[in-house]
């Protein structure tokens, strides 16, 4: 998949917290406790642990990412809607159905690729990133 460096445009002039937005990272991801139910997120989005959302402290809100489980290569597409905790040093925050996908959540924490979906993608196809992960999991 071809990744336009620099393509990516944050959601209502939200900007990433001090860092250079990488359209590919390496990490650690984890996923969120259930008593963060019910709460909002940076975007005002009301969280669930149903849905398939994240948290990044390095990719501009509304961003739809690829999140791939590097044992098993299993992956799944959330949007970023929040932020994690400074002291958070992971690269990525899971609801508990995307962890349930990337087969995670026994362990806690895997190690991940994240990678930027280009907004190019939407307009090309003439669709929202909702419904491009609606025909995704079809």
């Amino acid at each position: 998949m071809l990744l336009l460096a620099g393509g990516l445009t944050p959601v209502m002039g939200q900007q990433p917290r001090d860092v250079r937005m990488q359209t590919v990272q390496h990490g650690i991801a984890s996923y969120y406790s259930n008593q963060f139910n019910g709460q909002i997120t940076s975007t005002g989005d009301v969280f669930s642990n149903k849905g398939m959302t994240a948290a990044s402290n390095t990719l501009p809100l509304g961003t739809v990412v690829k999140v791939t489980n590097l044992r098993n290569h299993r992956w799944v597409l959330v949007t970023i809607n929040d932020r994690m905790h400074k002291r958070n040093t992971g690269t990525i925050d899971l609801t508990r159905a995307a962890a349930r996908e990337l087969g995670m959540v026994r362990k806690g924490t895997i190690r991940v690729n994240v990678e930027a979906i280009p907004p190019a993608v939407y307009a090309f196809f003439h669709i929202t990133p909702e419904e491009l992960m609606a025909a995704i999991a079809d």
